[in-house]
């Protein structure tokens, strides 16, 4: 076996991660059934294979099954959003302490100054939508700038969770305070100051989960 065709991924990889993308998107929202055929169809998967990826979204959290009712997108209670954030708070903390620490690595402080520009333009551009999708990809960096896997597993699930629910909650000045505390961890981040980082990456999560707590009881289980 070659090693390309070792780092493949399975058919349940593959359904599993278009389902994470698909709640993501929009395209799956909460409360929504999965029909299993018509999964099957979209993502070129075999039944075992989908039931799979659907048992292990199950226990994510991501997906609620039920018998004789199938598989939907969850929908979380204002307590679940809570608690998501709490552990994300600590885990991306923790991952903008790893990163300011590893800022100095070949590539890393090219990616914080690329991701901080590109995030500033389009906030600059007034485009919502699309900072949502920049927002998402800022965070990921520096997990992964933290140079743990685990972290970035970990904090991919609970972020799917929460993100249709994140952008629901953005208000007119959603993307101006969101930039300013994004620009101030790179900030921390670029100076090697992970207690710095670290506290003002959980500040924001904290800013975050805040907003969408305030959401309308219908946007809740």
């Amino acid at each position: 076996m070659t090693t390309e065709t070792a780092k493949r991924p399975t058919a349940v990889q593959r359904a599993v991660e278009a389902i994470r993308e698909g709640v993501r998107v929009g395209r799956f929202v909460p409360g929504q059934r999965l029909i299993e055929p018509d999964l099957m169809q979209e993502l070129g998967v075999g039944r075992n294979a989908l039931r799979e990826a659907l048992a292990q979204l199950g226990s994510d959290g991501l997906v609620k099954l039920e018998p004789h009712r199938g598989a939907s997108i969850r929908r979380l209670t204002r307590e679940d959003v809570a608690h998501f954030y709490q552990v994300r708070e600590v885990l991306e903390g923790l991952s903008a302490r790893l990163a300011a620490q590893n800022i100095d690595a070949p590539g890393h402080r090219e990616r914080v100054l690329s991701a901080i520009d590109k995030s500033r333009s389009i906030a600059a551009a007034g485009d919502q939508p699309t900072y949502f999708d920049e927002n998402f990809r800022f965070h990921r960096i520096i997990v992964e700038l933290s140079g743990n896997p685990r972290l970035i597993e970990l904090t991919d699930r609970l972020e799917t969770q929460t993100f249709r629910l994140q952008f629901r909650s953005a208000k007119s000045n959603f993307v101006d305070y969101s930039i300013a505390e994004h620009e101030e961890i790179a900030e921390a981040i670029l100076a090697g100051d992970g207690n710095q980082a670290e506290d003002l990456m959980r500040a924001h999560l904290r800013h975050t989960c805040s907003d969408i707590l305030k959401l309308p009881t219908h946007d809740f289980a």
